[in-house]
């Protein structure tokens, strides 16, 4: 199971950002998210809350009480999150909404 230092450095460059990035948007040093990557600084509760809502993500599901976190999905799916991964990055806003359509009527297709 990832640490909750894994899972903020793995959202992070999931995003392509770098940690400049993530300190300016919410408005930290970045010797704090640093800190906080390499497990070396806890976040606190209202911080914790900064970084899952920055992110997109539950509170759960950075501190590892949720059944959704990161590396289940990577352990479960890893060919998928592969295919995620690249769309990130190669795929237009327009091609990834036509992709996530594609993958829902899929769903409600099985």
């Amino acid at each position: 199971m990832m640490t909750l230092g894994e899972k903020l450095k793995y959202l992070r460059n999931e995003r392509g950002l770098y940690q400049r990035d993530v300190a300016r948007a919410l408005d930290m040093a970045i010797t704090t998210i640093s800190g906080y990557e390499r497990d070396d600084r806890r976040p606190n509760p209202e911080t914790l809350k900064q970084l899952a809502d920055y992110y997109g993500v539950t509170i759960d599901s950075l501190v590892g009480s949720s059944d959704n976190t990161v590396d289940t999905l990577e352990e479960e799916f890893p060919e998928g999150i592969q295919v995620l991964r690249r769309a990130t990055k190669e795929l237009t806003p327009e091609a990834r909404n036509k992709m996530v359509k594609l993958m829902k009527a899929f769903l409600e297709n099985e």
